[in-house]
């Protein structure tokens, strides 16, 4: 009788922990590599001046939230002036869900971009 080899495969659980302050950074990254991206900015009231963040406090300007087991992001900007702006969320938006799934896989579902503010550059 031959010697037959039995492979068992288990199933294994991964728990991933992400910290809100690694995407705020990859975000705020992606954002400075962006055309027609000035910056980040947090979500602010319309009487509220908007401020540019720097790369300590990019997590301000990004808010994720859990829904059905995916999380959303949702991201404030600045834009450019004379930059299409529906070109620039829709584009913003397809690289940063790009980079999140390379990095983390799927566990993002939706980013949502919210331009704060036109600027001239």
């Amino acid at each position: 009788m031959a010697n037959k080899e039995i492979k068992q495969e288990k199933s294994v659980s991964v728990n991933v922990k992400i910290s809100l302050e690694e995407i705020a950074n990859l975000i705020g990254e992606t954002c400075a590599e962006s055309y027609g991206v000035i910056g980040l900015t947090q979500s602010r009231s319309l009487k509220e001046k908007v401020i540019i963040l720097t790369k300590k406090n990019y997590v301000k300007g990004v808010n994720v939230t859990k829904e059905l087991g995916k999380f959303n992001v949702d991201i404030h900007i600045v834009a450019a002036s004379g930059v299409k702006i529906t070109e620039i969320a829709s584009e913003l938006s397809k690289r940063i869900t790009y980079m999140l799934k390379k990095k983390y896989g799927e566990l993002f579902k939706k980013v949502n971009v919210y331009v704060e503010e036109i600027r001239e550059i």
